[in-house]
């Protein structure tokens, strides 16, 4: 089994992609059979506010399939005035996959902050290889994004996948994993926040009838005193289904999002799916 991994600070600028690094396929190898993502945001020691919501993407000759391979990091966010604390762990994606690889060539891995810039911080990634051949049909991921909706109870429209068509006798069937991501930003004055959202998906590129409704993050934070005083954060807002739902290739799938009770002030809301 052969590794690789690389990271990059920042990045500073929000919804722009970064290259973290630029990998060469090792000889030898066929597949690369799992991939993680990471990020350590630098909060700073000042009154400051960070939504983190990000995904990542590889993309080159190196890999064979579908180009990008697009896939849905850690998420969460924070505020915190001068009079307080505020940390985070373990704000890293793990996916199982099986994307062949063409040996001696190259891919780039990429970071994208969206709608917001984690400001400092250092992103991530690792890659593991296997000298087996996939086994999978395919491979293919995407993901959409959207901003979160400020209207509690009910439903509102997210972003709309295409279902990858890929090489013919390749193209996916299945939806084999759903991931729902949320990016949170309640500024430095939020006294209380409560997080319980959903996600349906709808569309003609779904190949069965019924409902496809998920719970997506939940959580809370509260400052306390009065006026605002320390700090709030959540942090691993990001949840995962493995699922078995038919697709029709070609067609599109609506993600729609939901908040109950009570919004976020300002939120991304973003939708991941891994295809076989």
């Amino acid at each position: 089994m052969l590794s690789q991994t690389g990271f990059v600070a920042g990045p500073t600028a929000a919804d722009t992609w970064t290259t973290i690094g630029t990998e060469t396929v090792p000889t030898g190898v066929k597949s690369i059979k799992k991939v993680r993502f990471g990020v350590a945001p630098d909060v700073g020691a000042t009154a400051t506010s960070i939504r983190i919501a990000t995904v990542f993407r590889m993309r080159g000759s190196g890999l064979g399939e579908q180009d990008p391979h697009n896939f849905v990091g850690p998420s969460g966010g924070h505020g915190t005035t001068t009079d307080g604390a505020v940390n985070f762990d373990a704000l890293w994606k793990e996916y199982d996959v099986d994307i062949p690889v063409n040996a001696t060539g190259t891919f780039t891995v990429e970071v994208n902050t969206l709608d917001e810039a984690i400001t400092a911080g250092t992103v991530l990634y690792d890659v593991i290889y296997s000298d087996e051949a996939p086994k999978a049909k395919n491979s293919m991921s995407d993901y959409v994004d959207a901003t979160g909706t400020t209207t509690a109870d009910a439903w509102a429209t997210g972003a709309t996948f295409t279902v990858p068509q890929g090489i013919a006798g390749k193209e996916p069937t299945m939806i084999k994993k759903v991931i729902i991501g949320i990016g949170i930003d309640q500024g430095t004055s939020a006294i209380a926040l409560r997080l319980a959202s959903r996600m349906r998906l709808t569309g003609s590129g779904i190949a069965e009838s019924g409902t496809h409704e998920f719970l997506g993050p939940l959580g809370c934070t509260a400052q306390q005193g009065g006026t605002p005083v320390g700090s709030v954060s959540q942090q691993n807002n990001t949840v995962e289904y493995d699922v078995n739902i038919p697709v029709k290739a070609g067609g599109q799938i609506v993600a729609e999002q939901r908040y109950e009770i009570e919004t976020p002030t300002a939120s991304t809301f973003i939708v991941g799916l891994v295809y076989s």
